[in-house]
């Protein structure tokens, strides 16, 4: 692990009034003593209730924050994109505004980071999800392994990368396949993966988004470009 950790992390928040502040404290709380910066962006999309204002107040009250707002929804993978642009750590990753993962993921991850690694986590075993959403994820990640020819355990936890190999891989997914996009292409480009079992804490208000039929569309484009993308 390095010495002095500068880490940014994208929170994107679509109607998340009732969990962002709790997402927000939860990093500030848990990391503050194990990184020398911590550079939080919240990136609003285009949500229709007092999230942009909430997430403006989270600014005014913490340093550590900044604020993005979407005119209109621009999906998951945009706004991990926007953040990623703005980004002033060495490491970037991501941090749900549900407030499903617990902000001690990424202190699991940290003695594993190096700028030629990519550090993600797992929730196999550890999640409280319905049976249904086992099934899907698990198809999921099976269906990602057997089209580029992987084996991980699970494309859609927190990871860590060093920001300048997100910086140059050419991300293109709007939707919540971002995150294997990301690793797809590390993995390509030849960095090594450390895969981490960790708890999912669980979403505890609201439903999520993953799922709607707008998402699933989004994925489904996005997997086709990545497949071209993988061709080329």
């Amino acid at each position: 692990m390095e010495e002095y950790i500068n880490i940014s992390i994208c929170i994107p928040a679509f109607n998340e009034q009732r969990n962002l502040r709790e997402a927000v404290e939860d990093l500030i709380k848990t990391l503050s003593s194990y990184v020398q910066k911590l550079d939080i962006i919240i990136v609003d999309d285009g949500s229709s209730d007092s999230t942009p204002q909430l997430a403006e107040q989270l600014a005014k009250g913490h340093y550590q924050v900044r604020v993005v707002h979407h005119a209109k929804k621009m999906g998951i993978g945009s706004c991990y994109r926007d953040a990623l642009a703005l980004a002033q750590g060495d490491y970037f990753t991501w941090f749900p505004g549900d407030h499903e993962n617990s902000a001690q993921e990424f202190i699991l991850c940290m003695p594993h980071l190096r700028k030629d690694t990519v550090v993600t986590c797992y929730h196999r075993g550890q999640d409280p999800r319905s049976l249904l959403r086992h099934f899907i994820s698990q198809s999921y990640t099976w269906l990602l392994n057997k089209f580029f020819r992987l084996n991980l355990k699970y494309y859609n936890g927190l990871t860590v990368f060093p920001t300048f190999v997100l910086r140059s891989l050419n991300l293109v997914a709007d939707g919540f396949l971002f995150t294997a996009e990301n690793l797809i292409k590390a993995i390509k480009r030849g960095y090594k993966v450390v895969e981490l079992p960790a708890p999912l804490r669980g979403r505890l208000c609201g439903k999520s988004n993953a799922l709607t039929f707008s998402s699933v569309v989004q994925i489904t484009k996005d997997i086709f470009k990545l497949l071209i993308w993988a061709k080329n």
